[in-house]
């Protein structure tokens, strides 16, 4: 019985590193996905250089994948401004506010929206 006791105290002392481990305690890890916040400006600004010019979503892929809609549906972006002072991070993904306006049919509108940035694996824009 003695041996039974001491081999089932071994296997629990053997296992509860185990088990700590893969239940992810310890990890210094801060963000699930690292951020490269000069490669999320640099992204940003070559989209919008992009549709500017008028060039598709597509046109960029796969070093930058974007879902806009107001880009996806073909309105003429005619001027745009980085607003960099209202720029956040949620350690992740850059938070970029951008002041956008259009054209149609002569007449200009304008347009603030927050893009979402991410870039690991691959970089992302998505409006928030």
């Amino acid at each position: 019985m003695a041996s039974f006791e001491s081999r089932r105290r071994c296997l629990s002392l053997l296992t509860a590193p185990l088990l700590l481990w893969a239940s992810g305690c310890g990890s210094s890890e801060t963000a699930t996905h690292p951020l490269d916040p000069e490669a999320a400006r640099a992204a940003v600004q070559k989209a919008l250089e992009a549709w500017q010019a008028g060039r598709k979503p597509a046109d960029l892929q796969p070093a930058i994948i974007i879902g806009d809609s107001a880009w996806e549906q073909g309105r003429k972006l005619v001027a745009f401004e980085v607003v960099t002072a209202e720029e956040t991070t949620d350690g992740s993904n850059l938070h970029i506010r951008v002041l956008r306006t259009f054209e149609n049919n002569g007449a200009k509108t304008e347009s603030k929206v927050t893009w979402i940035v991410g870039t690991h694996p691959v970089i992302t824009i998505f409006p928030q």
